[in-house]
Parts: structure tokens; sequence; C-alpha cells
């Protein structure tokens, strides 16, 4: 079975390069999964024409990670959708969607009834099925009130890990264990801060990382301006994968 990642949007919560986002699709035969979906993904989403959308998994509470669902929800509401929509994350996700839905379009949310269902999951380190795939979540070290996750999804025997937005520690080696692909974030280039990993960290800790492919994203301006000392993959917003 072919898995197709798209990358919608590879860029940190600053948009450093006109980056749209965190967004990545994953697709195959009866899957249609987006990881995460910032407050900037729907223009991207729409661009992409990309296949209809089955479900959402989140891999913490920050805006650039899960903003955007609103703005998709109102959006696949008018288009017409009835096929249910499943969204899944940190423990407090409900709570914190409803809050960002009355935040911003109360008179939507407050008074409409949807054409579809729409149903909230919390994520946990079991295989949850989601979207046509089995996806799990494991702590990272990342700002502590988001509830930082990175996510494992498996489609088939293909085997695809996301950071989420991390520094290092000893969770990512168990985030990545096994991938075919570890999607992970290198937001810095050459200096960690307490919740984002560097270029250089991640080099230095690559032998750790027992996964096939490696293709970094959420990439800040450091890590754009020394794009060709990058010795691993890097995406770009549009980019797409076959696994």
């Amino acid at each position: 079975m072919t898995v197709r990642v798209g990358f919608l949007g590879s860029g940190n919560a600053f948009a450093d390069g006109g980056r749209s986002h965190a967004c990545i699709h994953i697709t195959a035969p009866g899957v249609s999964l987006l990881l995460d979906c910032g407050g900037s993904a729907l223009p991207a989403i729409t661009r992409a024409n990309a296949a209809p959308i089955d479900a959402i998994a989140i891999s913490h509470l920050h805006g650039d990670h899960f903003g955007g669902i609103p703005y998709l929800v109102i959006q696949q509401h008018f288009s017409g959708r009835t096929r249910p929509l499943a969204i899944a994350g940190p423990r407090d996700l409900a709570a914190r969607l409803r809050g960002a839905e009355q935040a911003l379009y109360p008179d939507f949310f407050g008074r409409t009834r949807l054409g579809f269902e729409v149903t909230l999951t919390t994520l946990t380190a079991e295989d949850t099925p989601l979207g046509g795939a089995l996806v799990s979540a494991l702590p990272v070290r990342h700002a502590a009130e988001s509830d930082p996750h990175g996510l494992r999804v498996r489609v088939g025997r293909t085997l695809i890990a996301y950071s989420g937005d991390a520094t290092w520690s000893e969770h990512l080696p168990r985030v990545a264990q096994g991938a075919d692909l570890f999607i992970c974030e290198a937001t810095n280039f050459s200096q960690d801060d307490p919740a984002h990993l560097s270029y250089r960290t991640l080099m230095a800790h690559r032998d750790e990382l027992d996964c096939r492919r490696i293709v970094l994203t959420h990439l800040g301006s450091s890590t754009l301006a020394h794009l060709a000392e990058l010795e691993i993959e890097h995406a770009i917003d549009g980019l797409e994968l076959e696994i």
C-alpha cells in the first residue's frame, strides 16, 4: 500500500519564510488524516484541493497547531459536507476548541446545527482508530500548558511518527522508534530553547533515533537561513512524499 504525505504547512508559529502553520495530510486507500490544523491551515488545504478529510489528530494545544479547526468546520459546513469528522488530541482539546469557537464565531457555533457530526476523542499511548489509520500519542517536552505529544500513525505496515513541537528529551526516540518516516521539528538551527529543538541537536542525537527517514518541519528563521547546510530532508509547503 502506498501512503502519501502532503506537507500543507511547514512553518513555525510566526510563519517565518511565509510558510503556513503546521498541517500534514496523510492519505492512502481508505485513509485521509490531518496531523495538526494550525491557524492558517485552511488556505493551504483549499489550495491543495485535498481529498476529503475524515479526521484530524492534534499534537498539542497551541494555536499554530489546532487553531485552524473552527475555520475548517465552518468551511465544510457551507460546502455541504455530510460525512462525519473525527478530531482527536490532548485531554483538554474539547474545552479549548469550544473556547476558540466562541471567541471567533459565537454566532455560528452558538446557533448553527452542523450538517455533519463532529466527534472529539482523547489520544493516548494506545492505538486509536482515526481517519482509517491507527494513531497513538506519547508525551514530549514542550510548553507544559499545551499538553504536548508526539504522534505515531500506523497505516497498514507503514509507521509515520511526528514530533509535534518538542525540545530534545528521552521522549523523542520513543516517538520515532521503528518509524518509516519521522517528521521532526527543527525550529532553530544551532541553539535549543526550552520549547523547541535545533537542527544541530537533532543531528547530534541522530544515532539514537531508530527510524528509516527523517523530514524536518516547523522551520524557523534561523533554520531557513541555513538550508544549504542541512544534511537531511526538509519540508516546504506543498511537498508530497510517497512511502
